[in-house]
C-alpha cells in the first residue's frame, strides 16, 4: 500500500481517524471540500460561540464510527483488504461502501445547513402545489445528483466508477433506499452512525452535556439477527445494551427539544428560512434546479454555494436597499444578530403530546389564536409583521409500538427505523415492547414546539395596548 493511497486526519472527537484511497481522493474533491465552508448547526453559534464546527468535520466522523460498527456487528473486512484498493472481493467492497455512504451523507448539505435548506423546500412546496414536482428540493437529491452524475474529471462519480463503487448503489444506501436492509439501518434509523455522532460533535462544540451518551457501550452491543424467513439481516442492540440505547435516545429527545427547537439559535434558523424563501421567490439566489442544472455539472460554481455565499446575499440586499418592510428587518436582524421576540402564552407554549386527538386540539388552538393575533396586529399596526411556525412534526423518544403497527404494512420488527433488541435467548423483539425500557413507555409522548414570532418593537406594542392579557383570557 503506497502511503499516498491514504491519509491520516486527527478528529477532536474521535482522534485519528484514517481514509483508505478512494475516500482521499474525494476528500480533495471541490465538492467535498465545500463542506469546510458549511457549519453543522446553522446560526447556532450565534448563541454558543464555539459551535463553528462544520459538516465536514461531521461527515468524518460519521464515517468513522461507521467503521466502528462495521467491525463490532462482525461485517468488517481486515485492514490490510480495506486500504488495498486491488481488492474487490464482497465484503471489502460492503464495507467501502457503507464507510463512503458515512461520508457522503452530508454532499448535498445547503448553505448553513437545514437553516437554508428549509426555505427550498417551502418554497418549493409553493411552487409546485398543483403539480406533481420532478424531485424533493432537499440535500438527499442534490448528494444523489453529486454522486451519480459528476462522471468528468474532479467529479465524484468518475473517482467513485474507478475504485470500483457503484454510485447507484451508494447513493439508494445514503437515502435509505437500498435492497440491503441492513445498509439503509446503518445509514437510517433511530439508532444509526449519523446520529451518534452529531450528538457527541454538537455536544462538545456548544458545551451542552445534553446530549451525551456511552459511545463505547452502545457500539460495543451492536448486533445483527438473520430473519429464518426473508433471510435479510437487521440492526439490533443486545439485551445487555437496553440501557445505553434508552439513554441515547433521551439524550436526543431532550437535545432536539432545548437546543434544536426551542433555544435561541432557531429564531435565527427560521429568519434564514423566510429570508430564503423571499429571495428565490425573487431570483435573489440560486433555484433548486440552478443547482441541479448548472452548479452540480460545474464543481468551481458549486463549491461556491456555501454559507459565505448566502451571506454574501444578505449583504447585497442590505446595500441595494431591499425594498421589502418584512423581509429587510428580518434580513437586519439576521445580519447583526438581532433575535425577534417570541410569544409565549398559551397555546403557544410547547406541550407533550399523549395522543393523536390531543396532537388535533392542540394545533387546532394555535391555528385559530394566530387568526386572532393577525387581526388584531393589523388593526394596531397594518406594517407589522409575524412568523407563525405550527410544526408538522414533533420532537418524539421514538415511535410507539402503535404507531409502528398503524404506519406500516410490514411487520414492525421489520422496519428501518425501529430499534429491535436481541434478546438473552436468541429472540429478536422491538424496543418499545421490552418491559424493562423506559422506551415503552416514553414512546407514547412526543414534545408538541409551536412557535410564534414578532419584531421587538411589534412585541412591545402588543403588551402596552395589552394584547397579550386579552390572549390569555381567550378560549380557542
Amino acid at each position: 500500500m503506497a502511503a499516498n493511497d491514504t491519509k491520516v486526519i486527527f478528529d477532536n472527537i474521535h482522534g485519528y481517524i484514517t481514509l483508505n484511497r478512494v475516500e482521499s481522493r474525494i476528500l480533495e474533491t471541490l465538492y467535498y471540500q465545500r463542506l469546510r465552508w458549511i457549519r453543522q448547526l446553522g446560526f447556532s453559534f450565534y448563541i454558543f460561540p464555539g459551535a463553528t464546527h462544520t459538516r465536514h468535520a461531521h461527515a468524518l466522523g460519521v464515517s468513522h464510527i461507521m467503521d466502528r460498527v462495521l467491525k463490532s456487528i462482525g461485517l468488517a473486512t481486515t485492514e490490510e483488504k480495506l486500504f488495498n484498493p486491488k481488492i474487490q472481493d464482497e465484503r471489502t467492497v460492503f464495507h467501502r461502501t457503507m464507510r463512503l455512504a458515512a461520508m457522503l451523507h452530508d454532499v448535498g448539505t445547503f448553505p448553513f445547513s437545514h437553516s437554508v435548506e428549509m426555505g427550498y423546500i417551502n418554497h418549493y412546496k409553493k411552487k409546485l402545489r398543483h403539480r406533481k414536482p420532478k424531485y424533493k428540493a432537499n440535500h438527499e437529491v442534490l448528494g444523489r445528483n453529486l454522486i451519480e452524475n459528476t462522471n468528468f474529471e474532479g467529479g465524484i462519480t468518475k473517482i467513485l466508477i474507478e475504485e470500483g463503487i457503484d454510485p447507484k448503489v451508494l447513493s439508494d444506501i445514503i437515502s435509505g433506499e437500498s435492497k440491503n436492509v441492513l445498509a439503509n439501518q446503518l445509514m437510517h434509523a433511530d439508532v444509526d452512525a449519523d446520529r451518534m455522532d452529531y450528538l457527541i460533535r454538537d455536544a462538545k462544540h456548544t458545551g451542552v452535556n445534553i446530549g451525551l451518551f456511552d459511545l463505547d457501550f452502545l457500539v460495543r452491543n451492536l448486533r445483527t439477527f438473520e430473519d429464518p424467513d426473508d433471510k435479510n439481516q437487521y440492526l439490533c442492540i443486545s439485551e445487555d445494551g437496553l440501557n445505553v440505547v434508552d439513554s441515547f435516545l433521551v439524550s436526543r429527545y431532550f437535545w432536539y427539544s432545548q437546543i434544536i427547537h426551542e433555544g435561541t439559535g432557531y429564531k435565527f434558523d427560521l429568519l434564514a428560512a423566510k429570508i430564503c424563501e423571499y429571495f428565490l421567490e425573487n431570483g435573489l439566489i440560486y433555484s433548486f434546479d440552478d443547482l441541479i442544472e448548472k452548479l452540480v455539472p460545474d464543481p468551481y460554481k458549486y463549491f461556491t454555494f456555501d454559507d459565505n455565499y448566502f451571506v454574501g446575499k444578505l449583504h447585497e440586499y442590505l446595500d441595494g436597499r431591499g425594498s421589502h418592510p418584512m423581509i429587510r428587518d428580518l434580513t437586519e436582524m439576521l445580519a447583526r444578530r438581532q433575535p425577534p421576540a417570541q410569544i409565549r402564552i398559551k397555546p403557544f407554549t410547547s406541550s407533550v403530546v399523549e395522543s393523536e386527538e390531543h396532537r388535533a386540539t392542540l394545533v387546532s388552538q394555535c391555528e385559530k389564536a394566530v387568526e386572532w393575533l393577525e387581526e388584531e396586529l393589523k388593526r394596531l399596526d397594518p406594517n407589522a409583521w409575524m412568523i407563525a411556525d405550527i410544526p408538522s412534526k414533533d420532537v418524539m423518544f421514538t415511535k410507539s409500538a402503535q404507531n409502528l403497527k398503524k404506519e406500516t404494512h410490514i411487520n414492525p420488527l421489520k422496519s428501518r427505523d425501529s430499534v429491535k433488541v436481541l434478546t438473552r435467548d436468541g429472540q429478536l423483539k422491538l424496543l418499545v415492547e421490552s418491559s424493562n425500557s423506559l422506551m415503552k413507555i416514553l414512546s407514547q409522548y412526543r414534545n408538541f414546539i409551536p412557535r410564534v414570532y414578532v419584531s421587538p418593537k411589534t412585541y412591545e406594542l402588543l403588551q402596552r395596548k395589552g394584547i397579550f392579557d386579552a390572549l390569555r383570557q381567550q378560549s380557542f
